[in-house]
């Protein structure tokens, strides 16, 4: 499944928080929306997949996880 399939899964299931995700293309805009979202920086995880990629997860305040692939 790629990114806009997983996107148009995610507007389908919480139409809000999709169409929050979906203007998100870099790291730099997911951290720049991460405090308007109600997640703590503190309770972001970022983990190394390899030298180049890495997986982003996101806290979101009703207890659920949000992952991105970043590379």
């Amino acid at each position: 499944m790629n990114y806009e399939e997983q996107l148009a899964t995610l507007i389908e299931t919480d139409v809000g928080l999709g169409t929050q995700v979906a203007g998100l293309r870099n790291l730099e805009a997911i951290l720049k929306w991460v405090p308007s979202a109600g997640i703590p920086f503190a309770g972001i995880d970022l983990l190394q997949q390899d030298e180049y990629s890495y997986d982003l997860f996101l806290p979101l305040p009703d207890s659920r996880w949000l992952t991105f692939g970043v590379s």
